[in-house]
């Protein structure tokens, strides 16, 4: 089995409510303390206990900052506003990937799967990339559309990626 890793899709470990909020769309960004290279395109979310399986795919846009003169977010998601206006509870959570689209896996990859199919040692609990073999065996635009339109960028969704490739903001 080969070893390499993508450098466009990472694995994150997420527990619910948060997969939940993603999943209906009620939380439209992923908060980091952390900034991912800019290679990253696709987030697979590795669902905590109960779950214990990687559940979903969700495509991202570049990080958007917070620094002095960046564009504030729309606060049309949960968490937005507490970013925006700097919350105490978003300490730290300096950046933020806009969701463009969520996938569900049609057969979830369980822990033990992962373990004897894939080579995992344990479940992720950082940042993981994603084994190549991974994306070899699940072809991820042929899972299940929960949010988004296939092929197709909204015109706001385009107007933010301009906005995260702005000088200033990083990437």
């Amino acid at each position: 089995m080969s070893r390499s890793h993508l450098t466009t899709d990472v694995i994150l470990a997420m527990q619910d409510p948060y997969m939940s909020q993603i999943v209906d769309g009620t939380k439209n960004y992923e908060f980091r303390k952390y900034c991912l290279k800019p290679s990253v395109k696709r987030i697979w979310f590795y669902r905590t206990a109960p779950h214990s399986a990687l559940t979903h795919i969700c495509e991202i846009l570049p990080a958007r900052t917070r620094n002095p003169g960046d564009p504030r977010l729309e606060e049309n998601g949960l968490g937005n506003a507490e970013f925006n206006n700097r919350h105490e509870d978003w300490d730290g959570y300096d950046f933020a990937y806009k969701i463009v689209s969520v996938y569900e896996l049609r057969h979830p990859i369980s822990l033990a799967s992962m373990r004897s199919e894939y080579s995992f040692k344990a479940a992720p609990r950082g940042l993981v990339y994603l084994p190549q073999v991974v994306a070899e065996r699940v072809a991820w635009r042929q899972q299940k559309l929960v949010i988004g339109e296939e092929g197709e960028r909204t015109s706001s969704t385009m107007e933010e990626l301009s906005a995260s490739l702005e000088p200033g903001n990083q990437v």
